[in-house]
């Protein structure tokens, strides 16, 4: 779970031209995209359909039941047994057409809400990485798992119930309203004054602030269900800290504001509980009072004053319902507007991107040709100049990413060449922590040939591991420039290694173990599998000393390694990732090593330096030293940030 603490725990203000644009701009893709407008469509053309089917059924059976009261008033046997035949056939009718209802809104609501979802995923689960920036550069969006997995489902089934609602409303009144009029135009002008003002005090008074306070309880509830995850994460350190009765009182003080909030909730709601109440009891009798004069003078039958009672008071119930909900009217507009808020967050690293890309990709070919005649003397000093130089373009490619003047703007990262001489090239590279001006590092710049091996090393909160993420493209705030690897052939092994909940096969060879690589279900079933990659697996489990993982759970057996593993087995399992890969040619390891022993730290650098020659780690044991050619040494200044010296070891 991943969760982005807000400044404060109250959310901003909004009008309603806000909240009705993200309903909108939330709506508007499921039934524009080509892919699903016809599906989308459809399914809303049969619900109001339905919904009428339903309506006009309904109408009928107060006709039906005019006419009935009639027959007994006038003791018509012959046509009150003609009536009640009506009725059992209406009636009849009735179940099956309110099952396709729900039914068809049902699927409305799941294929809106796989839609959107969808649209979602590919923001937030992409190549960009915006999953990973806006964890570290994005505090105001919290707990966008909640708003992924949870809003987007309670928006899509809420949007659906009040259109079908709507829709029911709005027709019934149209219906109703009609014979309402021809039986009385003061009843029916009544019935509109008394509607209308329900509904402009139902707006002003109650459903502004329950919305706003709709969203408080959202993200509170949010927060709080992020702090028991953690909880559950972290157990094992919690324990040894012996920390429950601070993560209990966390919790109790994070669950006072869920519950405060909900009394606020809860208050607004009784208010307009009693508002309406008041105003439909109230308005009960009001047909009889106004139709009563009408009867005596025997302008109206009995059978017209009771069907008059029944559309005077199923009438004023549609023009009551919608705004009944204000509820779920407040959770739409709260759920739209957190749902938004991550679309919009995810759309501008979408859009950075994709700008970057376009404006960088022109000057990959001469920048790598400037490389070429680079010195590749790794051994220099990094403060040294470096023999790289920019062209015009590629001036002014740093330029438009800010990456040549404040902390605002962004590092310049290019790819090189595979006919490069160099594997990594950094000039004058400043980094910035993403929500701070003080630097990390500064005017850092250096080379690496292929066959250099790098060791940096520093004191902590130097800055080795924000290099290492702005090589990989993640850490950008600063200015200067890299031109590194392509990308599909290098690999960074993190402190941390993730475990992919599956086989020890799709572990060791994720991510292209999910997919096209896989193995087919059905030779999973059987245990067949590729026997010369899984004699190539047992190999370099054995060489990394934990081939009994695979005699414990086999290749292809799902398991949950993460709570299973140690840490040490972890980044064993990690380096076989690596070892695994034929097409690697640059590997950043950031104390990929930190939870083994030394013996076992050696013959994992060992076999990483069999199968490739170029590689950057950080690390702090002395041992490190024999693997690498090379040592970036990374010093505090007195002014802020860090500087650094490359020696040949």
């Amino acid at each position: 779970a991943e969760q982005h603490k807000a400044s404060s725990d109250a959310p901003k203000a909004v009008n309603w031209l806000t909240t009705l644009r993200a309903i909108w701009k939330l709506g508007v893709p499921f039934f524009s995209d080509p892919e699903a407008r016809l599906k989308a469509w459809g399914l809303l053309i049969i619900n109001i359909s339905v919904v009428l089917a339903e309506v006009a059924l309904i109408f009928q059976l107060s006709v039906d039941s005019k006419h009935f009261t009639n027959a007994l008033a006038h003791r018509d046997e012959d046509k009150f047994w003609g009536m009640v035949w009506h009725l059992l056939f209406h009636i009849m009718l009735l179940p099956p057409t309110f099952f396709l209802g729900r039914l068809v809104a049902g699927t409305l609501a799941l294929e809106w809400r796989r839609h959107l979802t969808y649209k979602v995923f590919g923001k937030y689960i992409s190549d960009d990485q915006a999953y990973y920036r806006l964890k570290m550069e994005d505090l105001s969006i919290d707990n966008p798992d909640q708003r992924i997995a949870q809003d987007v489902s309670e928006f899509t089934a809420t949007a659906v119930f009040l259109i079908t609602h709507f829709t029911r409303d709005v027709s019934t009144v149209a219906t109703s309203s009609w014979a309402i009029f021809r039986m009385s135009n003061r009843l029916g002008l009544f019935l509109v004054g008394v509607s209308l003002l329900h509904t402009m005090v139902m707006l002003k008074g109650f459903a502004a602030p329950l919305m706003r306070v709709q969203r408080l309880v959202l993200g509170l509830e949010a927060d709080l269900r992020f702090i028991l995850i953690r909880l559950r994460e972290h157990a094992e350190s919690i324990a040894f800290f012996r920390g429950a009765h601070v993560e209990k009182l966390r919790s109790e003080a994070k669950f006072v504001k869920v519950v405060h909030a909900e009394y606020k909730k809860l208050c607004i709601l009784a208010g307009f509980d009693s508002f309406s109440s008041g105003v439909k009891h109230t308005l009960d009798f009001a047909s009889y009072l106004i139709l009563a004069p009408m009867y005596f003078a025997t302008t109206v039958s009995f059978g017209e004053m009771h069907q008059a009672h029944a559309l005077f008071h199923q009438n004023l119930k549609s023009m009551l319902d919608f705004t009944s909900h204000l509820d779920k009217i407040s959770g739409l507009g709260a759920q739209s507007l957190r749902v938004i808020e991550l679309w919009d967050a995810l759309d501008r690293y979408v859009g950075a991107d994709a700008e970057e890309d376009a404006g960088s990709s022109p000057q990959k070919s001469q920048g790598d040709e400037s490389l070429n005649d680079a010195s590749t003397d790794a051994g220099t000093d990094v403060g040294s100049n470096m023999d790289v130089e920019l062209g015009e373009d590629e001036c002014k490619d740093d330029e438009e990413h800010g990456g040549d003047t404040s902390s605002e703007g962004r590092v310049c990262l290019m790819e090189l060449a595979g006919t490069a001489t160099e594997s990594l090239a950094v000039r004058d590279l400043t980094l910035f922590p993403p929500h701070g001006q003080v630097p990390l590092l500064q005017g850092l710049s250096f080379c690496m040939s292929w066959t250099d091996s790098v060791l940096l090393t520093g004191p902590s909160g130097a800055g080795k591991s924000t290099l290492l993420r702005a090589i990989a493209g993640f850490a950008m705030k600063g200015c200067g420039s890299i031109w590194r690897a392509r990308l599909e052939h290098c690999f960074f092994l993190p402190q941390s290694p993730y475990l992919y909940e599956g086989s020890l096969r799709e572990n060791v060879l994720y991510p292209s173990s999910v997919g096209e690589a896989a193995l087919s279900s059905d030779c999973k079933a059987g245990g067949i599998g590729n026997e010369e990659q899984a004699l190539r697996i047992r190999e370099v489990f054995d060489n990394l000393g934990i081939g009994y993982l695979i005699d414990r759970h086999g290749l292809d057996e799902d398991v949950d390694f993460d709570k299973m593993l140690s840490g040490g087995e972890k980044q064993r399992l990690n380096f076989a990732r690596v070892l695994m890969r034929s097409d690697l040619r640059f590997v950043f390891l950031d104390e990929a090593t930190s939870a083994l022993d030394e013996a076992n730290e050696d013959n994992a650098y060992s076999l990483l330096k069999a199968s490739i020659c170029c590689f950057m780690s950080v690390g702090h044991r002395p041992n490190l030293r024999r693997f690498h050619t090379h040592q970036l040494c990374l010093e505090k200044t007195g002014t802020g940030g860090c500087r650094g010296s490359m020696i040949t070891l």
